[in-house]
């Protein structure tokens, strides 16, 4: 099985370089895509379809880690900044916590396990303690 997964996905224009604007009306997102082996890709998003592209991106490159079998030795994942507009913590009627975190007009929730909860928690505390304590 693990022959037919490499050489099916071998074949795949695999995406190689995205290039990004927002329209000047600022309703739109332009995409251009370039791809191995094959001519770049235009593509507009409405601002209000950015938040669900991002939730399937986000869910199925979960799925995508849980299939791949573990590399101990895996370089850490680059990491880009992304200035968050708000964060948003509460529970459910069934006391399952979430955190919703706003970008711009996107907003992602996420599920948070009750024991990282205490982590985050004091984590906050600590930052927020410390910025009240710089002179203004």
């Amino acid at each position: 099985m693990a022959e037919y997964e490499t050489r099916a996905t071998s074949n795949l224009p695999f995406v190689i370089d995205v290039f990004g604007e927002v329209a000047p009306t600022g309703d739109a997102i332009g995409l251009r895509i370039r791809r191995s082996e094959q001519d770049p890709v235009d593509i507009y998003l409405r601002i209000e379809d950015v938040q669900h592209i991002v939730s399937i991106m986000l869910v199925l490159s979960c799925e995508a880690h849980r299939l791949r079998p573990v590399e101990p030795d895996a370089p850490a994942a680059d990491a880009i900044p992304v200035p968050l507009s708000a964060i948003n913590i509460g529970q459910d009627d069934d006391r399952r916590t979430f955190m919703m975190l706003e970008v711009g007009v996107t907003s992602l929730m996420f599920g948070l396990p009750s024991e990282a909860l205490e982590e985050v928690g004091q984590t906050l505390l600590a930052l927020s303690a410390q910025a009240s304590a710089r002179p203004s």
